[in-house]
């Protein structure tokens, strides 16, 4: 359940967040409440609709100071990368599985219409192998193209924060996630905090 009640550190994170958009030149409404959510990852940070939203399984864990190169990426993706939520959802993750079913219901259509039985076997073996191909390389293609926000994110944070300020928060917050036992790897689209150091480190050498 969602916490919103004031800790010691949460008007400096509010504070934080306030700066960053001034700095960013965001004109919509600024933050005004700093929420813990029990439901979130830990490795998750959510600014937007007025609300600084934290895991509450990393309160108490790191400084507000910490927090402030963490809030940055969150803002600039919100904010500048993902604009158009239904539009990109759309063309990252619709579009592509739209193209591999009309493929797929093409092929069903000529199963159906097709008497000939050995055809039919054919084109069931052909749709299967297609099938089984296509899902793996939508799937692996998907969480590239959506993993790029969150990366272009970082880079972008690392221009407003700093770059050794954002690497030096982004370790620590690494470390302070494996001691609460979260996975360091798991299915998800978005990057892991080790996966996004490694981009950052490669992206501005």
């Amino acid at each position: 359940m969602p916490d919103a009640s004031a800790g010691p550190d949460d008007e400096m994170i509010l504070k934080f967040a306030v700066e960053l958009f001034r700095q960013l030149g965001i004109t919509k409404p600024e933050p005004d409440t700093v929420v813990w959510d029990d439901g979130m990852s830990p490795d998750l940070v959510v600014v937007k609709l007025g609300e600084v939203r934290l895991p509450r399984s990393m309160r108490g864990r790191l400084t507000a100071e910490d927090w402030k190169p963490l809030l940055a990426p969150s803002i600039i993706y919100d904010y500048f990368l993902l604009r158009d939520p239904i539009r990109d959802y759309a063309l990252r993750v619709f579009l592509p599985l739209a193209i591999g079913f009309s493929l797929v219901g093409f092929d069903a259509i000529q199963i159906i219409r097709s008497s000939q039985p050995e055809y039919v076997r054919e084109l069931n073996l052909a749709n299967l192998v297609i099938l089984l191909l296509y899902i793996p390389v939508i799937v692996l293609y998907v969480r590239r193209r959506w993993r790029s926000l969150f990366y272009a994110a970082d880079r972008l944070a690392a221009e407003k924060v700093g770059r050794a300020v954002l690497l030096a928060t982004l370790t620590k917050y690494g470390q302070t996630i494996s001691a609460t036992g979260y996975p360091l790897k798991r299915l998800h689209l978005r990057p892991t905090v080790g996966q996004r150091i490694e981009r950052l480190q490669k992206d501005l050498r």
